[in-house]
C-alpha cells in the first residue's frame, strides 16, 4: 500500500492508504486499439467480441 500525508482545512494532519489495487481507468479507444493488435496477431480465429473481451480483461488485469 501506499500512503499518503496531508492537511484538511482545518490544519488536522491525515494519512491516506491508497492499495495498489486501484483499477486504472481504461479507454474505449485502449480497449479497441488492443483489440485490434489481437485480430492483426490471430487474424479471423476469433471474433470480434472475443477480441474485445480479451483485450478489456487484459488491460484491466485480469488476464495474466
Amino acid at each position: 500500500m501506499e500512503n499518503t500525508i496531508g492537511k484538511t482545512k482545518n490544519g488536522k494532519v491525515v494519512l491516506t492508504s491508497k492499495s495498489k489495487e486501484t483499477k486504472k481507468k481504461i479507454s474505449e479507444e485502449d480497449i479497441r486499439n488492443r483489440a485490434f493488435e489481437i485480430y492483426l496477431k490471430n487474424g479471423n480465429s476469433s471474433s470480434e467480441q472475443d477480441n474485445w473481451l480479451y483485450a478489456e480483461r487484459e488491460l484491466s488485469g485480469y488476464h495474466k
